[in-house]
């Protein structure tokens, strides 16, 4: 091996902590792949609600010009009730 001058304990030692070390990277590897994938979930996420929100912005632009929508439907309506009455001969 590449271990010269190292008896047969020191090896085993060496080994070990090399082989420890190979699975603190393998887990390492692994924890940042599910972090990649979660972030690219919340990217994703992130980009449909934004998407949703321009919508709805979009579609309440005009919503200041039904303000005076309720008193105009009253007089509209009583301007029915007038007209009904009228042309029903009820006075």
């Amino acid at each position: 091996m590449f271990l010269l001058g190292v008896d047969a304990d020191e090896k085993v030692l060496w080994q070990i902590a090399l082989g420890m070390g190979l699975v603190v990277v393998l887990v390492v590897i692994a924890l940042l792949t599910l972090l990649h994938n979660l972030v690219r979930d919340i990217d994703s996420a992130v980009h449909s609600l934004w998407t949703v929100t321009k919508r709805v912005a979009q579609n309440t632009t005009g919503l200041y010009q039904l303000a005076g929508s309720g008193s105009i439907l009253r007089a509209l309506r009583e301007e029915m009730i007038r007209h009904d009455k009228l042309l029903g001969g009820e006075r």
